[in-house]
Order: structure tokens, then C-alpha cells, then sequence
């Protein structure tokens, strides 16, 4: 199925057998898979971000930490907790994308390959990446990926029916590494998104259909992607984009988007031309002044002004932190915490204190103590029920595309009366 692609890869397994040409090219690809979703809606968001410093955040360090701890897991045939003994929030996210990948590979047998890497260069020679794990039996396929976030769902299937480019990408990707005489019976591959902190996971199956089109919407992408002129076009996607700090499109959309007469401002209330830091005089409506129709589109537009704003925020700092002065900013320390270089011996040194002055004890949440459970085969305590509650978090205000059901308000009062007609 994929052995007429071309290119190759190299992998992390025990005793498979499986040899591939070349290995694939290392670090982050303009094209990568984890970007394509972006490249496919804003194609010139690859132009923008060329030679800008990719300064990972600490989730995404911490996404990197837990996907080599999870790859060592599988290698090793080890459970998380047994791993990192010392980070069970850790633990707890890894251990369902390692039932995922061991029940996979138990359901259909054949050979699991950890950390995939491949080269997809008969599409185009920037697409290469890694797939995090694939299941082999020809003529079946199973490849999953882990997402160890919690902000950003991803679907497993777009909205128009296709599979989500990052994972098939990695599908392709993975059976193109593979010896011609394997990956060509291949007839149809299992792809699954493990996303613990959101629920349980997604699978879906590409049949030959779906992997051909998959191949023709890369060759696209790439084609639009390296244009000269490859159009920028904002949305949702910005949120991860480098260059949305100083993106024109964006900028304009973010300004256009609330489509409300800024101008319009209270009397006495003169609008600055240059606001300085610490001046709270604006150009902007006061917002129990908005009818509730502009109240709708400032909130809708509240996400992508958001994105351009950050951005801002990310590209000052990087500034700063090179050197350059921001006229009416500075950097500063941020407050540390005192910790204990060594909390045995803190223990020991404290002896003049009380047991329960030295300690802070409580008990492991409902979830924890149900999973401790079921490791050992225990049951809940008759009174369960009276033993857990759930906190109300309150309400969110969220757009109506949103999954979740509306809710009742909790305040039928109003104090101040909505503005229908402005």
C-alpha cells in the first residue's frame, strides 16, 4: 500500500526483523506532522514562520518527558507507576495509552514498533516525523498516538469525514518505512488518538480510499505551504502559530472581527492615539453600553484577539529576555518558593516539633483510592456514596458549537438589566 512512496525511516523495537533503507531525517520538520492542520488552513503560516525560535512551553516539555517515558515502558514491558514511581500524575496519563497500544498489539498479534520514524519524501522532502507506536500483521495495521494535553481536543476524523492529517500522515508514514513486500498487503489501518486527560480513546479505520486521498491532500498541503505567495488566513489555528504576534492577517481579524464602532466613546472620556502602560483611558465601548447582539460578537471574537495578543506577549519576552528594552516595560525576577533541599532531613532537624507539625497528611482523592482499587482487586466500601460528593465548579459561557449541554442559570435575577437595543 505505501511501498511505492519511497524514502524510509528507522524504528525502536526488539527483534522484528524489519530493516529500512535510510534512516529519517531528525529534529522538527516546516512540514512536520504535528503542523499540517495549520499548514492546510493558513498555508502562509509556513512562510511567517520560517527563522523564528521555537521555544517550547512547559507543556510541551512535559509532553515530550512523558512520551519517552511511555516509549521506555513499552520497550521495557513495565507499567508507568513502576517507571516513574516518583510522578503519578504522570503515571496516570500514560497508563491508558499503554493499555491502548499492549491491547492492540495483543488483539492483532504481529510485531509492535515503538517510536517509528519515517520519511515521506516521495510526497514532499519535509515531510518526515516520528509515529509513536504501530502494530504490524498484515494484512492489518494499528497505529496510535498520545496526546498528553488537556486544552486542545483533537478530533480523530475531520469534520468533513477525512482522518485527522497528523495521525494518517503517521500512518503513512509508518507503513512507508516498511519493506515494500510488507507495507504493499497492508489493506487497511487502525488509527487511535489517546488523549487521557479528555476521555477515553478515539479509533478509526482508513481503508485503501481513505489512504489515497490522505496521500493527494499532503501532495496539496505542500503544494499551497511553499508557495511564494501562499495566502495567510486566521482562525483557530493561530493559537500555536510562531509567527501570530505579528501575522497581518491576524492583526486585521482581530480588529475586525468584534464589528463594532470603537471609536464611539463616553463623553469626557477622550481615546489615546498611544496608550501607555498604566493609562486606562480606551477608545472601547463600556460593555453594559453593548446591545446583546455585539455582546455575541465580542465574545466570538474574543478567542482569536486572545491568540494575537499572546502572541505579543510571547514575542516581547523573547525580545527582552535578548536584550532589548521595551519602552515602558522591564524585566523582572519572578517569587520563588522555599522548598527543602533534602525533606528527610528537614524531618530529622525539626525533631523539637510536634509529629503533625512536621507533616501534612490527607487522604489520596476519590479517583486515586478507585484505582487503587481495582489494582488490587478490592471493593468500594458500602457507603461510597455518602463518602464522595461532587464539587460545583460553576458555569461556563462558552459559543453554541460547543458539545455540551445548555444549562439553567444559576442567578434568575438580574441586578443590572441587559442592553437589547444599545
Amino acid at each position: 500500500m505505501a511501498g511505492d512512496l519511497g524514502g524510509g525511516g528507522g524504528d525502536r523495537h526488539g527483534g522484528l526483523g524489519l530493516t529500512v533503507d535510510t534512516p529519517a531525517p531528525r529534529g522538527h520538520s516546516a512540514l512536520g506532522m504535528s503542523v499540517l492542520e495549520r499548514r492546510y488552513c493558513c498555508p502562509g503560516s509556513m512562510r511567517m514562520e520560517a527563522g523564528r525560535p521555537d521555544t517550547p512551553s512547559q507543556y510541551a516539555k512535559r509532553g515530550t518527558e512523558l512520551h519517552a517515558a511511555g516509549a521506555e515502558c513499552l520497550l521495557r514491558g513495565v507499567g508507568a507507576a513502576e517507571f516513574i514511581p516518583d510522578d503519578p500524575e504522570g503515571a496516570d496519563i500514560l497508563e491508558p495509552w499503554l493499555t491502548e497500544v499492549r491491547s492492540a498489539h495483543g488483539r492483532l498479534g504481529g510485531q509492535l514498533l515503538v517510536e517509528q520514524a519515517f520519511h515521506l519524501e516521495a510526497l514532499h522532502e519535509l515531510y518526515w516525523g516520528t509515529a509513536d507506536a504501530v502494530v504490524l500483521n498484515p494484512p492489518r495495521a494499528w497505529v496510535g498516538d498520545l496526546k498528553t494535553g488537556a486544552g486542545h481536543p483533537v478530533p480523530i476524523r475531520r469534520p468533513d469525514g477525512r482522518v485527522n492529517f497528523q495521525l494518517g500522515g503517521y500512518a503513512l508514514g509508518a507503513l512507508n518505512s516498511l519493506p515494500a513486500d510488507i507495507s504493499s498487503v497492508i489493506t487497511s489501518v487502525e488509527l487511535c488518538v489517546s488523549q487521557p486527560r479528555l476521555g477515553p480513546a478515539q479509533t478509526t479505520v482508513m481503508d485503501l480510499a481513505d489512504i489515497q486521498n490522505l496521500a493527494a491532500d499532503l501532495i496539496d498541503i505542500a503544494e499551497a505551504a511553499t508557495r511564494p505567495d501562499a495566502p495567510l488566513v486566521p482562525g483557530d489555528h493561530c493559537a500555536f502559530c510562531r509567527a501570530r504576534g505579528d501575522c497581518p492577517a491576524l492583526r486585521a481579524a482581530a480588529l475586525e472581527a468584534a464589528g463594532i464602532d470603537f471609536d464611539i466613546v463616553d463623553p469626557g472620556q477622550p481615546a489615546l492615539t498611544a496608550p501607555t502602560p498604566g493609562d486606562f483611558h480606551h477608545p472601547l465601548p463600556v460593555p453594559t453600553g453593548l446591545t446583546l447582539e455585539e455582546l455575541g460578537r465580542v465574545l466570538s471574537a474574543a478567542d482569536i484577539i486572545d491568540t494575537w495578543i499572546h502572541g505579543c506577549r510571547v514575542h516581547a519576552k523573547q525580545v527582552a529576555d535578548h536584550g532589548q528594552e521595551i519602552p515602558g516595560w522591564k524585566l523582572v525576577d519572578k517569587l520563588g518558593r522555599r522548598r527543602w533541599v533534602d525533606e528527610v532531613a528537614a524531618i530529622d532537624a525539626l525533631d523539637g516539633l510536634p509529629l503533625e507539625d512536621r507533616y501534612v497528611i490527607k487522604p489520596v482523592s476519590p479517583p486515586q483510592a478507585e484505582k487503587a482499587l481495582r489494582h488490587l482487586k478490592l471493593r468500594k466500601p458500602a457507603n461510597w456514596a455518602d463518602l464522595v460528593t461532587m464539587t460545583d465548579p460553576g458555569t461556563a459561557l462558552v459559543p453554541v458549537r460547543d458539545k455540551r449541554p445548555a444549562v439553567t442559570p444559576r442567578f434568575v435575577e438580574f441586578d443590572i438589566e441587559p442592553n437589547e437595543t444599545g
